[in-house]
């Protein structure tokens, strides 16, 4: 599991995701009560500075991974002015080599492209009406949650997210995330940002990323001390008669 949300701006797109993974490799059920469940610090956002694509990974970030690496040898130039079916081509290809197994079919991956215009499309495996999986490429206008996307989290999107310059999107992306590993600290953790804009795509820096999350702590923290402390008389209303 993990968060990640995409966001339109002005000028250009962004994508924000955690950076916690869980070891989720297999083992006999002889090993399992030997070998305790472990997380990692890793980046989830795969750059290709020389296609101008970044891709974020969730839900089974392996496969993700390998929608990601397909993406980037596989898209062609001339089919980025429109790239959703394409893409979809890509991923209904990989699902075959996926094998039998549903789990591990369940991929989230943010895809922003510089050219021709900086643009977000969100994929997604999913199954139909008959239960059949498949998969499906839409490009984004405004904002859209992957991974755990039904995180509470996601209010500050909905409420608060208004198209302006990326620049000015980055705190409450970075609020949203940080807002997401207090709801779900178990999978959800640490935070990387990559904007995308026509000079090309660029991860925002460690130092920068630290300051961020400390400040979106503050504000947690300052929102619920605004509600603890707030004092006010009360009148109340007559009881009810009988």
């Amino acid at each position: 599991m993990t968060m990640q949300v995409g966001m339109v701006g002005t000028d250009g797109v962004l994508i924000a995701s955690d950076t916690k993974s869980t070891d989720m490799l297999r083992i006999s059920p002889r090993e399992q009560p030997y070998r305790p469940r472990h997380t990692f610090d890793a980046s989830k956002i795969i750059l290709n500075h020389v296609r101008g694509i970044a891709v974020s990974c969730a839900r089974v970030t392996a496969t993700a991974r390998r929608i990601a690496e397909h993406i980037f040898s596989e898209l062609r130039d001339q089919d980025l002015p429109y790239p959703c079916e394409p893409i979809k081509q890509i991923g209904e290809a990989l699902l075959p080599k996926l094998g039998d197994d549903d789990l591990l079919k369940d991929a989230h991956c943010l895809i922003a492209t510089v050219l021709p215009i900086p643009s977000l499309y969100l994929f997604h495996y999913g199954n139909d009406v008959d239960g059949n999986w498949g998969a499906n490429c839409t490009k984004m206008r405004s904002t859209i949650a992957a991974g755990d996307h039904v995180n509470a989290a996601i209010f500050w999107k909905e409420r608060y997210y208004q198209r302006k310059s990326i620049k000015s999107l980055v705190p409450l992306a970075a609020h949203l995330v940080v807002s997401a590993s207090m709801l779900n600290s178990g999978s959800i953790g640490g935070l990387e940002i990559v904007l995308c804009d026509a000079s090309g795509l660029h991860r925002i820096a460690e130092d920068s990323i630290r300051k961020l999350e400390a400040k979106a702590n503050k504000w947690d923290e300052e929102i619920g001390s605004m509600f603890a402390n707030y004092r006010q008389h009360f009148t109340f209303a007559p009881k009810d008669a009988g």
